[in-house]
C-alpha cells in the first residue's frame, strides 16, 4: 500500500514518513487489505532523489494517519470501529488493527506493540495531548457523538466539536471541515 520510513523524534515519539502507492495496486484477501512489511529499496529511493537535498516537507503534505499504542485490540475495535464508525481495514497483521474511512488503507493504526499494559503518559513524559478527526458535516458529528454515548463512551460538546477519550485516555476531538456547521 505504501513505502515508509520509521523514525523517533527527540522525545522518543514515533514518526512514520510514507508515500502511498496507487490504490489500484493494493491487494486484498477477501474484504481485508493485505499489508506486509518488506525492506525499502533505499538505493532506488536515493537514486530517485538525485542531487536534491532535503529542504522540508513539500507544500501540500498532509498527515495521513496516526498510530496509537493500546492495551487490547478488541476493545480498540469496539471504540474506534463499532462506536465511532471507522472501517476495519486490516485485522490480521500481528498485534495491530488498522482502521479508516472512505476506503483508505488506514487513517488510524492501533497496536499492542508496547505491551498490553498501555496507559496514558505521565504529566512529565512526552505525549500526544489530543488528535483530531474531521467529519464531513454536523449531521455526521452528531451521529458519531450519539453512537459513542450509546456504546457507553463519554463524548462532550466543545466549541462546535465533540471531545472524547479512548479507553486508554487518549484525547480525540471530532470536528467538521466546516467548523461544526
Amino acid at each position: 500500500m505504501s513505502e515508509a520510513f520509521y523514525l523517533s523524534d527527540p522525545d522518543g515519539l514515533g514518526i512514520e514518513v510514507d508515500a502511498d502507492r496507487p490504490r489500484a495496486t493494493w491487494r486484498r484477501r477477501g474484504r481485508e487489505l493485505r499489508m506486509t512489511t518488506d525492506p525499502v529499496d533505499l538505493p532506488g529511493i536515493l537514486a530517485a532523489a538525485g542531487d536534491a537535498s532535503w529542504t522540508g516537507l513539500p507544500d501540500g503534505s498532509t498527515m495521513g494517519h496516526v498510530h496509537l499504542h493500546v492495551g487490547d485490540l478488541e476493545l480498540a475495535s469496539r471504540f474506534y470501529s463499532q462506536a465511532l464508525g471507522l472501517d476495519r481495514m486490516v485485522w490480521s497483521y500481528p498485534g495491530a488493527l488498522f482502521l479508516s474511512a472512505g476506503g483508505y488503507h488506514h487513517h488510524l493504526g492501533t497496536n499492542i506493540w508496547a505491551g498490553t499494559a498501555a496507559r496514558p503518559s505521565a504529566a512529565d513524559e512526552a505525549q500526544l495531548l489530543e488528535w483530531s478527526l474531521e467529519l464531513p458535516d454536523a449531521a455526521a458529528l452528531g451521529s458519531a457523538a450519539e453512537s459513542l454515548a450509546q456504546a457507553g463512551f463519554a463524548a462532550e460538546p466543545v466549541a462546535g466539536a465533540v471531545r472524547t477519550r479512548d479507553p486508554w485516555g487518549t484525547a480525540l476531538r471530532l470536528g467538521t471541515s466546516r467548523g461544526g456547521r
